[in-house]
């Protein structure tokens, strides 16, 4: 059997989306994480259009409020066997559809309550059509028991395996029943629990795993925020478990969480998508390249043992910042972080991890921030022959962004028998007095950039 893959959609003059925005998706090839798309931005940026987008039928409506008053919407989805396109009829509210993408759908809704209760027993395909019914936005509780009786029978030992990987003490479940019908029994650490009686966070996993027990051909997983009510160890759980699944199968994940975004994935092929939303009216699409400099830096940089903090969860922020300072190592963090304490200065950018490794590294982390489509973004340099170039190269190559320099060659004094460094700062970390003026100077003008 030929699999069908979902390539890409074009989304035009369709709620935030004015002018066409085109987001290319992942294609699995048997690496990790390769089959994945991530999908990331602040809050009313346009994740749940997209999703709401791919789930188009002739047999839905485009709502007068989802409409442009001057333009037809227009929502192209292309696969690996066809295309299919929707826009309206008469400009009015019904949908007219041309062509087929082959493809289905299985959207795990970030609200993932159940019934405590089932009368009814459904495959993992009738599921996924019972999940589709309900309301993207405020879903209520889907039957998953009913879904868990037909897997307690057939697929267990395969759904137990996922849960496992998820919730160390796991043990074991079963289908039980009294009077009011069928209810999930749980055991955890030798304990039984009423499935009415489970936390929010056990209930999503169970609800997730459900999900991705179905190995439909053509199946595309669509998960909208898997970190809600999950506990951070539980989030970096199933960030590896959907990397896993990822290598042959096509999952697109809607996040606000770092623990999704992982640079193992992107190195073999992920997809990072950044959405934004210009003068808080259109939606704009960007993303990661996985063909530049920077995708290259990553691969060499993800095993490097003597600098396991340049790449770890703070670093990966830069996929959620709004405002964002970029300097050249940790130091830098820690010091300015200090003195804006110290000063009682409100500190209101983020700054990239723990610095970038040197004013050479500088360059990649722009461009990142420039495909990513940061308007916010800023960079602190020491000064120097070498980070001087640099500096100049970078200021006239980036010329969106805010460059700021030091006067000295380093943050902090450092003694070293190639040649001291001077700082603003003396090896203990205190502020000079020879430097109070130009440092608070810099400060207050990266702060009022980012005001």
């Amino acid at each position: 059997m030929i699999v069908k893959l979902l390539q890409k959609i074009k989304i035009t003059h369709y709620r935030g989306y004015f002018d066409e925005q085109i987001i290319e998706f992942a294609q699995p090839s048997g690496k990790h994480g390769s089959g994945l798309t991530l999908i990331v931005g602040p809050n009313n940026t346009g994740k749940t259009t997209i999703i709401e987008s791919l789930l188009l039928s002739a047999e839905k409506k485009f709502k007068h409020s989802d409409r442009h008053e001057t333009a037809i919407p227009n929502i192209d989805i292309i696969s690996t066997s066809g295309s299919c396109n929707y826009s309206n009829i008469d400009r009015g509210s019904q949908i007219k559809t041309s062509g087929n993408h082959g493809l289905d759908f299985e959207v795990i809704q970030s609200r993932r309550f159940w019934q405590d209760y089932s009368q009814q027993t459904y495959n993992t395909d009738q599921f996924a059509q019972q999940s589709k019914k309900h309301d993207l936005r405020n879903s209520s509780g889907v039957d998953t028991a009913g879904v868990l009786k037909s897997i307690n029978r057939s697929n267990k030992e395969k759904f137990n395996t996922y849960m496992k990987k998820l919730i160390p003490h796991f043990s074991d479940w079963t289908i039980d029943t009294n009077e009011r019908g069928d209810y999930v029994k749980y055991g955890i650490s030798g304990r039984e629990h009423q499935s009415s009686f489970l936390g929010d966070g056990i209930i999503s996993l169970f609800r997730i795993c459900a999900h991705l027990l179905n190995e439909s051909p053509n199946r595309v997983f669509i998960i909208d925020e898997p970190e809600l009510s999950l506990h951070p160890s539980a989030q970096k759980s199933l960030s590896k478990l959907l990397s896993e699944i990822a290598k042959n199968k096509q999952i697109i994940l809607c996040t606000h969480s770092p623990y999704f975004s992982n640079w193992e994935d992107f190195v073999n092929g992920a997809k990072f998508i950044r959405l934004n939303k210009l003068n808080d009216i259109q939606c704009e699409v960007s993303s990661l390249k996985n063909d530049k400099n920077y995708a290259t830096f990553i691969e060499n940089n993800l095993l490097d043992w003597q600098k396991p903090q340049l790449l770890d969860v703070a670093a990966k922020e830069v996929l959620f910042s709004e405002r964002i300072l970029f300097v050249e190592g940790q130091e830098d963090v820690g010091l300015i972080r200090k003195w804006l304490n110290e000063n009682n200065k409100n500190q209101n950018f983020d700054i990239f991890g723990y610095g970038v490794s040197g004013y050479s590294n500088m360059k990649l982390f722009l461009e990142m921030a420039k495909d990513l489509n940061l308007h916010k973004v800023a960079a602190l340099y020491d000064s120097g022959p070498d980070a001087n170039r640099s500096y100049a190269e970078d200021s006239a190559n980036y010329p969106q962004f805010f460059f700021k320099k030091l006067s000295t060659s380093d943050i902090r004094d450092k003694p070293s028998d190639l040649g001291s460094k001077i700082g603003i700062f003396d090896k203990s970390g205190n502020i000079k007095d020879e430097h109070k003026i130009s440092f608070e100077e810099i400060m207050d003008a990266i702060i009022n950039y980012f005001n």
